[in-house]
């Protein structure tokens, strides 16, 4: 009996010494509830692939930023973060370009077009794409078919838009065809600026002036604030009309640019709505910014060589297809496979991928952020007012211009 139970002993302090060595590589994300389980997923499927390997979930959820800051700051970062904001923590991240170049076993072509341009900064790649969303046009079926009006199609430009609003406005029922956010992300604006050939900074990303305040810019806000003048579309985010979806929900908006967010709740709420590819400028292709979220290796891990690994797993087609219903797949085989690039709900954020990709301005410029906050002061006040629009965007852009880090 006390053989056994030495023996027992022993075989347990070996099972705790091989524990002790396994080699625990911990990842970091901002997630929570199921997506923080399908992250969990992957790595134990990592795991299965690399005996001696533990991955370690690190969930900051809502403390995201506070607590990978305190860790780079500490040297004690997670080997592998959720990442977006590159520009602030490009110093503290691994670049991935060498290990890109050795290691062939990376299918590039295999991600969607485009979003690698996102991951960039000083023209080094910092991390590889693990979800993202594109823009797209929502319009609702229900006050199209009661205002006789074709749907639109990914072929829509602006003025199919505009003709289509007035015949669905009805001043009596308080309808409206589209909607404009009184209170935009600057960040979303950039895909209506770059269909229309316009960008917010210069390609180096040191001038505003002369850029957010081009004509081709000017013809953007001044659209919209037409659009609203004549009654074709309504401003949401102030009085009485806050949020888009309630509108949309309520049959009282048939059209918004949004990602994919939105589309959940439209199905909960059993509208009968389609999406279709953004509208664009007549002649020009149309050019979406991209929501994006990546995975980067910390430039003080103790384990980049196995951070690699994890990183150019989770972006293989294995990987991603755990994510399908959390996140639309960056993979094209994925995407391919369980039909999201023939779903109607979810094709056309594909599709407008393959029209081209620019830089977002955040990734250009140094100090984006304060100006990003002036240009937005100028885009409420031009849609507000709705008059001397140029001018409004002449004053903001040489004022946001020198918040610009030299």
């Amino acid at each position: 009996m006390k053989a056994k139970i030495v023996a027992g002993l022993g075989l347990t302090l070996i099972a705790l010494q091989v524990m002790a060595e396994d080699k625990v590589l911990r990842v970091a994300t901002w997630d929570s509830g199921e997506s923080v389980n399908v992250l969990t997923q992957t790595a134990k499927l990592f795991e299965k692939t690399h005996p001696g390997v533990k991955v370690q979930i690190e969930a900051y959820g809502d403390g995201f930023d506070q607590k990978l800051a305190a860790a780079f700051g500490a040297q004690n970062p997670p080997d592998v973060t959720y990442m977006w904001n590159f520009p602030d923590y490009a110093a503290s991240l691994e670049p991935l370009d060498d290990y890109i170049k050795k290691d062939k076993s990376l299918k590039l072509n295999d991600l969607v077009p485009g979003l690698l341009n996102y991951n960039k900064v000083g023209g080094k790649l910092y991390g590889l794409p693990a979800g993202f969303s594109s823009y797209a046009l929502y319009y609702n079926k229900t006050m199209f078919d009661k205002a006789g009006v074709a749907y639109p199609n990914d072929n829509w430009t602006w003025d199919d838009v505009r003709a289509a609003a007035r015949k669905i406005r009805n001043k009596e029922q308080k309808q409206y065809g589209y909607g404009v956010d009184a209170n935009p992300d600057p960040y979303d604006l950039q895909s209506f600026l770059w269909s229309n050939g316009a960008t917010m900074v210069s390609p180096d990303g040191k001038k505003i002036n002369g850029y957010f305040n081009s004509p081709q810019s000017k013809q953007v806000f001044e659209m919209f604030a037409d659009m609203v003048n004549k009654e074709e579309a309504v401003l949401f985010g102030t009085g009485d009309n806050k949020s888009y979806r309630d509108l949309f929900i309520a049959d009282k908006l048939a059209m918004v640019v949004s990602g994919v967010w939105p589309r959940g709740a439209f199905i909960k709420a059993n509208k009968q709505f389609g999406v279709a590819m953004l509208p664009s400028f007549k002649g020009k292709p149309p050019v979406s910014v991209v929501a994006q979220s990546a995975v980067s290796i910390a430039k003080d891990s103790k384990n980049k060589p196995l951070a690699w690994e994890f990183i150019k797993f989770y972006v293989s087609p294995e990987a991603v297809v755990l994510r399908k219903d959390t996140d639309l797949p960056v993979s094209l085989t994925v995407a391919r496979n369980e039909n999201f690039l023939k779903d109607p709900y979810v094709a056309p954020f594909y599709k407008v991928m393959q029209k081209g990709s620019r830089t977002p301005a955040f990734l250009l410029a140094k100090g984006w952020s304060k100006a990003q906050d002036t240009l937005l002061e100028g885009i409420q006040e031009a849609l507000l007012k709705r008059s001397d629009i140029g001018a409004i965007l002449d004053k903001i852009a040489k004022k946001a211009e020198g918040k610009l880090v030299p």
